[in-house]
């Protein structure tokens, strides 16, 4: 069904107190983008950060798409 079935999303539950939700949906509206978004790119970046792998070899981020 799917080209590539690992890709297919899964539901993730994070709980952010009021101080953390508005600052990532200040920066979703900021972007025009939903805060869905902005949280899995928050979540990757600093992941692939913390594990050494290489920024510039990903595809494009979302404020360059945004802009």
């Amino acid at each position: 069904m799917y080209p590539d079935p690992k890709r297919v999303r899964q539901k993730v539950t994070v709980y952010l107190d009021q101080y953390e939700a508005d600052i990532v949906a200040a920066h979703a509206n900021y972007l025009g983008v939903s805060r869905a978004e902005v949280m899995r790119t928050m979540i990757i970046k600093e992941a692939m950060e913390v594990l050494g792998i290489d920024l510039d070899d990903v595809k494009p981020t979302m404020a360059a798409r945004a802009s």
